[in-house]
């Protein structure tokens, strides 16, 4: 913890978002990732395929991976490979990864808050406002001309650390508008891509689960009551992301996985 916390202070980033965890976070996924690497493994073995699987069925012009973050989960040497650009888009590039895409010259880091809403937030929180919290800006223009859009285990996260803002320091919001604030984000992030005309590939979890052995002790709904296309074809797995002592030694954090290799596929 002490050697998180001294690569915190170390790791250059905007001040808002390392108030609001954004560094934190991409660091305690690193430390994780060491400690639970083989219960990861399969996990991340499979989004690799699926993203390698949809790069070699597209076209191979420009890929964009929305919420590439550490690259555990995405197979940048393969899309490096197979396409003229691969764009890499996130809301923070750890310096560590600034310096691998340094071995590609067609990849390129692309710093951007798919949201729009983030840096909104902390003005509105810092600002003490009140009233409607800032809505969610679908801008599907920047990556229309991309053969290929992955959105990488991105989907439930884009509002946890927004919604974890308001809640802590928000003035007078109650469950019910941070709620729905959370779920807007969600949905809008679905929106931009269901308004791209390539091809979309998005793998996000459905469900958290806490369990002791296959005995399910809680089930948390990481979509805040938004859906998925019913009709998209999908692959399913679960993600062993904190096994027993990780987070307590009495239970298993588990995430049930979907990937739908073809987004456009389940659209009207």
């Amino acid at each position: 913890m002490l050697a998180e916390w001294f690569k915190h202070l170390r790791t250059p980033a905007p001040p808002h978002l390392k108030a609001m965890g954004y560094v934190k976070e991409l660091i305690a996924v690193e430390a994780r990732h060491r400690r639970c690497a083989g219960a990861w493994a399969p996990h991340l073995e499979t989004c690799r395929k699926l993203i390698g699987d949809a790069a070699r069925d597209a076209g191979h012009g420009r890929v964009t991976v929305l919420g590439s973050g550490l690259l555990l989960d995405v197979p940048v040497d393969e899309l490096a490979g197979l396409f003229k650009e691969v764009i890499l888009v996130d809301i923070f590039h750890m310096p560590a990864i600034q310096e691998r895409v340094r071995a590609h010259a067609n990849v390129r880091l692309v710093t951007a808050d798919v949201t729009g809403v983030v840096e909104a937030t902390w003005n509105h929180v810092a600002a003490g406002s009140v009233g409607p919290l800032p809505p969610p800006q679908a801008d599907a223009s920047a990556y229309a001309d991309s053969d290929l859009v992955v959105s990488a285990n991105l989907l439930t996260q884009l509002p946890l650390l927004p919604l974890g803002l308001v809640q802590k320091k928000g003035r007078g919001y109650g469950e019910e508008e941070t709620q729905a604030f959370a779920r807007r984000i969600v949905e809008n992030h679905l929106e931009l891509l269901a308004a791209l005309p390539g091809r979309v590939t998005v793998l996000t979890e459905t469900q958290r689960v806490i369990c002791d052995g296959p005995e399910v002790l809680h089930e948390i709904d990481p979509l805040f009551g938004a859906a998925l296309p019913a009709a998209a074809v999908r692959k399913h797995w679960t993600w062993n992301i904190a096994p027993r002592p990780e987070i307590n030694r009495k239970f298993d954090l588990r995430f049930r996985m979907t990937g739908i290799p073809d987004l456009q596929e389940a659209l009207p």
